[in-house]
């Protein structure tokens, strides 16, 4: 292993009075980061930090990305994948679908005794 990919590995930084840190440009370049761009630490399990860029999401789409949203929109497109769907022609045979998994019953499955 040459010097320059050691060296390349390595990037320093130093915290002002205030707490304040620069990145150095060659980690700003690495990660994609531009001005207004936030970063996310994450504590590793060894107890150090990882520079992780991020997006803020507004909040009338944090739905979307609480778990139990996440395992619905995963079991649905597993659902699309094996096939397991139902096409309706028009507004009227679509509301008519709608309606009948809305009655009693609907979707539940028989115990076997």
């Amino acid at each position: 292993m040459g010097e320059e990919s050691i060296s390349s590995a390595v990037s320093y930084l130093s915290v002002d009075r205030k707490g304040r840190a620069t990145l150095p440009e060659e980690v700003r370049t690495s990660l994609g980061l531009r001005p207004g761009d936030f970063v996310l630490l994450e504590r590793t399990e060894r107890g150090t930090y990882e520079l992780v860029p991020a997006d803020l999401v507004p909040r009338d789409q944090l739905w979307f990305h609480h778990p139990g949203m996440q395992r619905r929109i995963r079991k649905a497109e597993a659902d699309i994948a094996e096939g397991r769907t139902t096409v309706t022609r028009g507004v009227e045979e679509a509301q008519a679908l709608l309606d009948r998994s809305k009655s009693p019953g609907a979707g539940r499955r028989r115990r076997r005794k």
